[in-house]
């Protein structure tokens, strides 16, 4: 399957998944429906980090062992991202504009950019920073720039300690 292959079928998945997201924040409200998503991916987080780091053997991961281990799966929803800096301690991505399909499935649903941004928070954040707390502890998964139009897309990183 190739990369545009794998981004297309993302996007029609995550559509969806941006549609019913729509019709809970019409009812429940922005607010408990960003409460639900982050105790959905903190726990999804904790789970798919132990497994991975299950599978290594229980290594500890460094940031830019577990900034590979993302760009892996990245990939496979068709997900491209660029490294700005790699080191052991802190790795810096980018994924540009048009690369990432949550962000164009929402952006497909009719939300805006704000509104994203927020569930962004509220979800992939919160899943990423707590799959790489299993495989190290000590690491950090944040967001440094959404949508940075001098970087041409989101700005993430992962950092090791206080960085």
């Amino acid at each position: 399957m190739s990369t545009e292959d794998a981004f297309n079928g993302a996007k029609i998945a995550y559509t969806d998944f941006y549609t019913y997201i729509d019709n809970a924040i019409q009812g429940l409200g922005m607010k408990r429906t960003c409460a639900l998503m982050t105790k959905s991916d903190e726990a999804r987080g904790v789970k798919v980090g132990k497994m991975i780091k299950s599978q290594a053997g229980g290594k500890v991961f460094d940031a830019n062992e577990a900034s590979q281990t993302i760009l892996d799966m990245a990939k496979e929803i068709g997900a491209t991202d660029d490294v700005l800096e790699k080191s052991p301690e802190k790795v810096v991505t980018v994924t540009k504009f048009g690369n990432c399909p949550l962000y164009e499935a929402a952006k497909a649903t009719g939300m805006d950019d704000k509104t994203i941004e927020t569930l962004c928070h509220a979800g992939a954040l919160v899943f990423f920073d707590n799959m790489v707390k299993q495989l190290n502890p000590n690491l950090s998964y944040r967001l440094r720039k959404f949508r940075s139009v001098d970087d041409g897309g989101c700005v993430e990183e992962i950092v090791l300690g206080n960085e």
